[in-house]
């Protein structure tokens, strides 16, 4: 029996957190949820473009970027890795960003320009 009301008692805790949290959020959710299906579309465009330009890289060119973006590795250390000149890779990842920075410059325009 005592379980029990310790049980209902966490429950009513539970449900007034849940309440005061909504409350709190109030409007603002409420509207950021109106823009939700925005936001998604954007998201899904963004990641299907992502997709595309991964696809269009060459291995070397992907291996290059998860050493330096996801290994965080030098350019030096990429070099001594992949056992080519650094310059080389300095060279690929220009040629890429450029190409990225080409691909996305229709859709995102300013935003991109600065980048460059």
């Amino acid at each position: 029996m005592n379980r029990d009301s310790n049980r209902k008692d966490s429950d009513c805790k539970d449900s007034d957190r849940k309440d005061a949290i909504a409350q709190a959020e109030g409007p603002a959710k409420r509207d950021a949820g109106s823009l939700g299906g925005q936001a998604q579309e954007g998201r899904e465009g963004r990641q299907h473009l992502v997709s595309e330009l991964i696809r269009e890289l060459t291995r070397r060119e992907r291996l290059v970027l998860m050493l330096r973006y996801t290994e965080e590795l030098t350019v030096a250390e990429i070099a001594a890795v992949l056992e080519i000149a650094a310059t080389e890779v300095e060279r690929m990842l220009e040629s890429i960003s450029e190409r990225v920075r080409r691909r996305v410059q229709p859709t995102y325009g300013r935003a991109v320009a600065r980048l460059a």
